[in-house]
């Protein structure tokens, strides 16, 4: 497993997923037998795959760097206001990103960027314990 120390020895482009593996210490085991798990089929109900998971921070934490689309770093400051973690500002960014994901594969659909915008727009004004029922209503 890679080591906090050796991070710098990745190329810059591999340092943030290095750190974001890093912080996922529930994953660890999971990446270090990653070769025997390349057939296991997650249970979405009872399971989170931390490959995806750790791809979602990924993304996340790209377009926050980027300011791209700007609503993701406007809903980041928004939920910092109400004291929420990075970490946890990510998860609800991801929940939110992860809802029109969903949609691509179901309907077999470009990712709708507009959307995503807009519910970033819409949430950013919520409480953080009221984003995920509003995205379930959102969505059912």
């Amino acid at each position: 497993m890679l080591q906090a120390g050796g991070l710098e020895s990745l190329p810059a482009d591999q340092q943030r997923l290095g750190r974001i593996m890093m912080e996922h210490e529930q994953y660890h085991n999971q990446f270090e037998i990653a070769d025997l798990l390349h057939d296991h089929q997650y249970d979405f109900d009872s399971e989170v795959n931390p490959f995806v998971h750790i791809a979602f921070h990924e993304i996340i934490e790209t377009q926050l760097e980027s300011k791209e689309p700007i609503e993701v770093f406007q809903f980041y400051n928004a939920m910092k206001k109400n004291k929420i973690s990075k970490h946890e500002i990510i998860h609800l960014t991801g929940f939110i990103f992860s809802h029109l994901l969903f949609e691509v594969f179901k309907k077999q659909a470009p990712f709708d960027n507009q959307r995503y915008k807009s519910l970033l727009r819409r949430c950013k004004d919520r409480k953080p314990h009221m984003i995920k029922p509003f995205l379930e209503r959102e969505f059912s």
